[in-house]
């Protein structure tokens, strides 16, 4: 007996809590909707190919977790993810350094990272913005 009571007074209070009278007047008339700029580019292209620092690129790719299909994005976030998981790495043979030495070499680090890059480089000389992004990977994993 107390449910039913209960949910009738609910649909009571509900039904007189509907809805107000909302035709819009001059002082509660939403603005005019402004048009939006047509994107210049699709959503699925790839970043333009402009100069980065290393500092711009660890800050980009830091919280990726997968790695991305274009190829110089792809080696850019290899790039960064080798870096922070060589800093880590602590020697001892933890199972935290076989998880890393794991990761790293799914990644390719080292040596191959350097010889992509350089590959890239080649192959992309006539792209000064990307030859500029690869030359701040390659500049990271050289002595």
């Amino acid at each position: 007996m107390f449910r039913t009571l209960v949910v009738g007074l609910t649909v009571l209070i509900l039904t007189g809590c509907g809805p107000a009278d909302q035709t819009p007047t001059a002082e509660t008339a939403p603005p005019e909707p402004v048009p939006a700029p047509a994107p210049s580019a699709p959503a699925s292209t790839p970043q333009p190919s402009v100069p980065m620092s290393w500092a711009a690129t660890e800050e980009r790719y830091r919280q990726v977790e997968v790695e991305p299909s274009d190829p110089l994005e792809a080696l850019e976030y290899r790039g960064v993810h080798c870096q922070h998981y060589s800093g880590e790495f602590g020697g001892d043979g933890s199972a935290r350094d076989q998880w890393l030495n794991a990761q790293m070499d799914k990644l390719r680090c080292g040596e191959e990272l350097v010889a992509e890059a350089r590959a890239m480089r080649a192959s992309r000389s006539r792209e000064p913005g990307v030859v500029s992004r690869l030359d701040a990977v390659i500049a990271v994993y050289e002595p």
